[in-house]
């Protein structure tokens, strides 16, 4: 009996202090890599699309690119969701980006865990990987992009995030200190969009791949996917059809 009790309070004290906090280290890396793989997918996507119709030379993609909103929002909140749409979610998308690595590595950085630390390590070299692609010969700083994230993580309770679209949006509005410290990133987009960073696009797409197959091969986004229906002129036309007999 006595040794069976023993045996019980070794095993409850062994997953008390050495298999619970594993586990809750464990969660905190599925949990910020899906959060990271996201972000990395909507961008790759995004900035696909621009490198395709700036190669394109669409006129309304590149006027919608070429805005720096603390120049051109005319004291107009909509005009963020509006006429700067484009070149917004776009500052937005990269932002983001940044602070999702930016999170995940604080989350990370002071954990006892040998898995934890050596998944940190890994992080932070695709983070350079990432930093580098879109700093080298271009407008935008190594360090700055960093800073990028940094201002738009937020805190909920213990919780660190990056801070929603919409309230990117309106923090743009009313705060001319918040819109100039993007203003860098709104210049990187404008060169973007003359077309001096075409080949730069696809090393960035490039460093994005790279970072969520290393999520997906540390087995934290087991059955995760994000699968996007092209737009199509087909899908377009049906549109249009269903929108006209909705109106009619």
């Amino acid at each position: 009996m006595a040794t069976t009790l023993l045996a019980l309070l070794t095993y409850l004290g062994t997953n008390k202090y050495l298999i619970e906090p594993w586990l809750v280290a464990r969660q905190v890396r599925k949990k910020y890599a899906t959060v990271l793989w996201i972000a990395c997918q909507e961008l790759q996507v995004h900035l696909k699309r621009i490198q395709d119709r700036v190669a394109a030379k669409s006129p309304a993609t590149i006027a919608a690119l070429k805005k720096i909103p603390n120049n051109d929002f005319k004291e107009r909140a909509d005009w963020f969701t509006k006429h700067g749409y484009y070149t917004t979610v776009t500052a937005y998308k990269i932002a983001d980006l940044s602070a999702g690595l930016r999170v995940y590595q604080q989350e990370l950085l002071f954990s006892t865990y040998r898995e934890s630390r050596a998944f940190v390590f890994s992080l932070y070299q695709k983070a350079d990987q990432i930093k580098r692609a879109f700093s080298s010969d271009t407008f935008l700083w190594y360090d700055y992009f960093d800073a990028i994230g940094d201002k738009l993580v937020e805190r909920s309770g213990e919780v660190l995030k990056p801070m929603a679209f919409s309230a990117f949006c309106a923090r743009c509005f009313p705060d001319q200190q918040f819109r100039l410290f993007y203003e860098q990133l709104h210049m990187f987009i404008w060169f973007a969009a003359d077309g001096k960073y075409l080949a730069k696009i696809e090393t960035i797409n490039g460093a994005l791949e790279d970072l969520r197959s290393f999520l997906k091969q540390e087995n934290l986004l087991s059955g995760f996917e994000i699968n996007r229906p092209p737009i199509t002129h087909k899908s377009r036309r049906a549109a249009a059809v269903t929108m006209a007999r909705m109106t009619s």
